[in-house]
């Protein structure tokens, strides 16, 4: 239980597990090979669904999805999975609807 006059390692705690939530999916892609794969594969379907929103069907959404693909899921994967899953984590606890209510206070006039 963290006492009142101990307030500073709130933060260090909350630091502390974001890097661990960081370095989660990573690990456990390296750990598993099968986690590895079911990862990249929702990478890849992350990605060619997106950019087919964006585009449409056309032969630019494959040209485009590809070159990402490339460079995001066969050299970098780790990166991007653990953005990816970093990304789904601050989402989940609502973590920009706070900052866009500071935004939006922020430019509030009167």
């Amino acid at each position: 239980m963290i006492a009142l006059d101990e307030k500073g390692n709130l933060i260090l705690i909350i630091i502390i597990a974001l890097i661990a939530i960081i370095t989660l999916p990573a690990l456990v892609m390296v750990a598993f090979p099968l986690a590895d794969i079911i990862m990249r594969l929702v990478l890849v379907f992350l990605i060619f669904s997106t950019v087919r929103s964006y585009l449409g069907s056309n032969i630019f959404t494959i040209l485009l999805s590809g070159i990402l693909i490339y460079f995001l899921v066969i050299k970098y994967a780790y990166v991007t999975a653990t953005l990816y899953v970093l990304l789904f984590f601050l989402l989940a606890f609502n973590v920009f609807s706070i900052v866009i209510f500071g935004i939006g206070m922020g430019l509030r006039k009167g």
